[in-house]
């Protein structure tokens, strides 16, 4: 059995501004920061063989505070990046539907399968980027505890692989939460999803609205 304990990076001022960052590389905030501390701290007693990144600054500044004071490698992984949103990068929703009124009215009626404009993903696109990592990542590492730290919207792509039923979650994937999932050669299992117990302290609010378009 490998265990996955899959993390969404730390807040960005970005996030606070409900801006769509896609692949834009865009650091932590400072809350972000105290996030990637305390979801570090709350796996720091997980025994990790492995953890995975995506290589976008969020992602990576989240991995290193988990690698603290441990010996097992980091490894950056360009396919456990955000959807790529294409045209709409660096726009609010609300820009984005008034620059793209056509893209937003197609995604109405096709909410996984329209891609983004400007050469962005769709969600499909997302998923199947998603599954041939974890496919990779799971061949290396039978019998392991791994570390993924990526992003919301792949994070939810994730959840449609291993949804049993196929569905899509409309879950909200909170800032450094904490998802489990455990998979051997019959499939997979969900053990915890978005945990997000160790950052109550903050007193942060981490209910925020949810993307329609897919991506921070």
């Amino acid at each position: 059995m490998t265990t996955f304990y899959v993390v969404r990076h730390g807040e960005t001022e970005a996030n606070k501004s409900g801006i769509l960052q896609g692949h834009l590389d865009v650091p932590l905030s400072e809350t972000g920061r105290r996030q990637a501390k305390a979801v570090a701290e709350a796996l720091s007693r997980v025994r990790l063989d492995a953890v995975y990144s995506s290589d976008l600054s969020r992602a990576r500044e989240t991995a290193e505070a988990i690698m603290m004071g441990r010996t097992c490698r980091l490894i950056l992984d360009r396919r456990l990046r955000e959807l790529d949103m294409g045209g709409i990068s660096g726009l609010t929703l609300e820009e984005s539907r008034a620059k793209y009124p056509e893209f937003h009215a197609r995604l109405a009626h096709d909410p996984y399968g329209v891609r983004r404009p400007g050469g962005g993903e769709s969600r499909l696109d997302l998923r199947d980027r998603m599954s041939r990592a974890l496919d990779d990542i799971y061949e290396r590492h039978k019998d392991a505890r791994i570390g993924i730290v990526s992003h919301g919207g792949a994070i939810n792509a994730l959840l449609n692989i291993v949804s049993p039923d196929g569905t899509w979650p409309s879950l909200v994937v909170a800032n450094c939460s904490v998802t489990v999932l455990e998979r051997d050669d019959t499939g997979w299992r969900t053990v915890k999803i978005n945990d997000c117990d160790h950052l109550r302290a903050f007193g942060d609010d981490l209910d925020f609205p949810p993307d329609p378009s897919g991506g921070r």
